[in-house]
């Protein structure tokens, strides 16, 4: 992943721990030597967690992300034991009529000669897919609230998720640089100039870790009087809006204890003898459902070559906040589907560990620090 993909993907929860006793707009340079050739035996999740040393500092999870939010109960989900697919779904109350038994006193008249009524079926509406999610312009969805609703039905599918473990330092390098003083003569000075160096960079992919089965869809309460609207309600109040940058997405959420498992292993971490900055990141993938217009406008905006004239030119200055006025947004903040891991931290804590600290064992010590000349 580029560096302007990650600056422009959703994180779900970051947490850096710097090493204990140092300042973060100012951490040390690092030392000559990384003492983490020895193996060392992990500790165990509820040691880590309870670890003081090195990991007093990691950001806290400051609140549920469905704190607010009321469940939708008109919105189906699935069982909890099966897995979900919304793609045939066709409502809470569809029953399949030709494999149920007739009643007693029921008679089938096989329609008497008429034509049979044509059988229902869902609209399928095509999209675009990218890392975070489903894009679709769709015109029949940006009319229909039922149709938009099966669509957001037919991709509440499980996002994928991975653990990405970065641990780095800083050094500083000087430069000789030669400059003039007040009475005309050179004089050379040191320059110091300090550089990120990357220890360890690697990610753990924990998709297949999520649970299949969607836990249900929430919509924001009014804060104002503690009234929610369904989803359906949502997707009229969508389709009936005139705006030509009207958009609506649904974001999947996964509740897990993020600050206890990044606790956990930051403390791993320090056991190996590994005293540099630790930044443990969850990073989510196709965990958005989006809904734009197929207007020109609309299009033109989202136009990449278009940004990138505009952000050469410094014309985003002014045509970006104009933008952001008059875009009309539904369900950004407001909707969202809720998933659980089928794992526990502890056990996939104690699952991971092992090939987190075997990374570690790979570091090469660091040297002098050099001239740049």
């Amino acid at each position: 992943m580029s560096k302007k993909q990650q600056q422009q993907h959703d994180y779900y929860y970051s947490s850096t721990s710097f090493p204990s006793g140092s300042s973060r707009e100012f951490p040390p340079s690092a030392p000559d030597a990384n003492d983490i050739s020895k193996p060392i035996p992990p500790p165990s999740y509820d040691a880590a967690t309870h670890a003081s040393s090195g990991v007093t500092d990691t950001a806290p999870f400051s609140s549920s992300p469905l704190q607010g939010f009321v469940r939708d109960a008109t919105f189906l989900a699935s069982e909890p034991s099966t897995p979900f697919d919304a793609g045939d779904y066709l409502g809470p109350e569809v029953v399949d009529e030709a494999s149920q038994p007739l009643l007693a006193n029921q008679e089938d008249h096989s329609f008497q000669g008429r034509p049979a009524p044509p059988s229902y079926s869902v609209y399928k509406a095509p999209f675009e897919t990218s890392t975070e999610g489903i894009l679709s312009r769709d015109d029949h969805i940006n009319h229909d609230g039922e149709a938009l609703l099966q669509f957001l039905y037919q991709h509440n599918k499980p996002p994928r998720m991975k653990v990405k473990f970065h641990g780095y330092h800083e050094e500083t390098q000087w430069k000789p640089r030669t400059t003039r003083n007040n009475e005309g003569k050179l004089v050379t000075e040191l320059e110091p100039i300090t550089t990120q160096v990357d220890d360890f960079l690697f990610d753990i992919d924990c998709s297949h870790d999520i649970s299949p089965a969607c836990q249900g869809v929430y919509v924001m309460a009014d804060p104002s009087t503690g009234e929610s609207k369904t989803v359906r309600q949502l997707c009229d109040d969508y389709v009936h809006e005139k705006n030509q940058l009207k958009e609506l997405q649904m974001t999947k959420v996964v509740l897990w204890d993020y600050p206890q498992l990044t606790r956990a292993f930051t403390a791993a971490i320090r056991e190996q003898g590994y005293l540099h900055t630790v930044k443990i990141t969850y990073e989510k993938e196709d965990d958005k459902v989006t809904v734009k217009t197929d207007t020109p406008l609309a299009r033109w905006i989202d136009n990449r070559v278009i940004r990138f004239i505009f952000f050469i030119s410094c014309l985003w200055i002014i045509a970006w906040p104009v933008v952001w006025l008059f875009k009309k947004k539904f369900g950004h903040s407001t909707l969202k589907s809720e998933w659980v891991m089928a794992v526990s931290e502890r056990d996939w804590y104690q699952r991971h560990v092992h090939q987190v600290v075997g990374q570690l064992r790979n570091i090469p010590s660091t040297g002098p620090v050099p001239f740049l000349l």
